[in-house]
């Protein structure tokens, strides 16, 4: 495992040399504990605990930024076989101008080697969304960072939603990654009132259509109370043919057929007197009344 010799004397020079983790007067909370977490992690890495000791540089970096405090985690990452951390490390503690000349030009020969085996991600779009794939957690865009070749899937919220991506990467290759965020929905076009044509007054009911409608008010209900009498006369028939058919003990052919015509005359016959009434009724109750 390649180990960079600069590295034991980054550690100490990264102490001395920070003005965020160097003593102060009245330290400051988030400093002190900057301070705790870098003595944490240059312990760590002397133990060969390398994962760990890149975490506590991170954490150290998010509380006091400092450039040897990067290139101290890129370093622990690539001590642990994390190629991917360690090249995405190099990366931001290069995008620093305060990197010294003696850890820049380790960074950049380290960055080279890596890049040969992994793909270099970049997302621009949309500002503010946040990207969490791989070793890259809740990363805010824009980003860029370097992933093992392969297909991913990139979690990505935005604007309270939340969505994928699919990406393949190749090595030692750029790949400036579109995310597939949710289609806002079209504004909805103000809505025009339009413009009516005046509904021309109802027409008064007359006389004559008043008189009409009754009439034929009346002749529903006299058709219907017809057809009810002829319906009752069908039936006592149709009783008597039963009758008939019964005390042929059940063989006179003759009398059941005309039994089974009168039973649907008169079933016929009351169909239509409840629906001739039932009309003659409705056009009664709905006559209106002519004022004068």
């Amino acid at each position: 495992m390649y180990r960079p010799p600069i590295f034991a004397w980054a550690l100490a020079l990264a102490v001395a040399s920070s003005p965020a983790l160097a003593v102060e007067a009245q330290p400051t909370n988030s400093t002190t504990l900057a301070q705790q977490r870098f003595r944490e992690a240059t312990e760590a890495y002397k133990e060969g605990r390398y994962s760990a000791a890149a975490s506590l540089f991170e954490a150290a970096d998010r509380l006091a930024p400092h450039p040897s405090t990067r290139y101290n985690a890129a370093t622990a990452w690539e001590e642990a076989g994390e190629a991917a951390r360690a090249a995405t490390g190099y990366e931001a503690a290069l995008a620093l101008d305060t990197l010294d000349e003696g850890r820049r030009a380790v960074a950049e020969q380290r960055l080279a080697s890596l890049k040969e085996t992994l793909a270099r991600v970049k997302i621009q779009q949309p500002l503010g969304a946040l990207v969490t794939v791989d070793h890259v957690q809740s990363a805010p865009v824009p980003t860029t960072f370097y992933l093992r070749p392969g297909s991913y899937n990139l979690a990505v919220e935005y604007r309270g939603e939340s969505s994928s991506s699919r990406a393949r990467v190749f090595a030692g290759k750029d790949h400036d990654i579109k995310l597939n965020l949710p289609v806002a929905d079209a504004a909805t076009p103000p809505v025009v009132p339009s413009v009516l044509e005046p509904k021309p007054p109802a027409m008064p009911e007359t006389e004559d259509s008043v008189t009409s409608q009754k009439t034929w008010g009346w002749v529903g209900v006299g058709a219907g109370v017809a057809l009810g009498g002829a319906a009752v006369v069908f039936g006592l028939r149709a009783l008597s043919a039963r009758d008939a058919f019964n005390a042929s003990a059940h063989r006179d052919a003759d009398a059941r057929g005309r039994a089974s015509d009168l039973r649907l005359a008169t079933n016929i016959l009351w169909g239509g007197a409840t629906l001739a009434g039932a009309t003659g009724l409705v056009l009664l109750l709905t006559t209106p009344t002519i004022e004068f």
